[in-house]
């Protein structure tokens, strides 16, 4: 699950922040992670604190056997 709300974050200047609240399934985020990952280099600046974000619960959700196996 990922929960993002309302609060401001460190990257945060005097954007607005929303709240958005979505259960991700685990092959949900497993292909999200996939996908920001082929895709880095197209990932806009604005977008790059979501992806880590993913990133992130991904490597603390395996081992590093599982998570070098599933990006490779």
């Amino acid at each position: 699950m990922m929960n993002f709300d309302n609060s401001p974050s460190n990257n945060e200047t005097s954007e607005n922040s929303l709240n958005f609240t979505y259960n991700f399934s685990s092959k949900e985020i497993k292909n999200l992670a996939l996908f920001l990952r082929k895709n880095q280099n197209q990932i806009p600046p604005s977008l790059e604190s979501f992806a880590r974000q993913v990133e992130l619960f991904i490597y603390s959700s395996m081992s590093v056997d599982e998570v070098e196996k599933f990006y490779s």
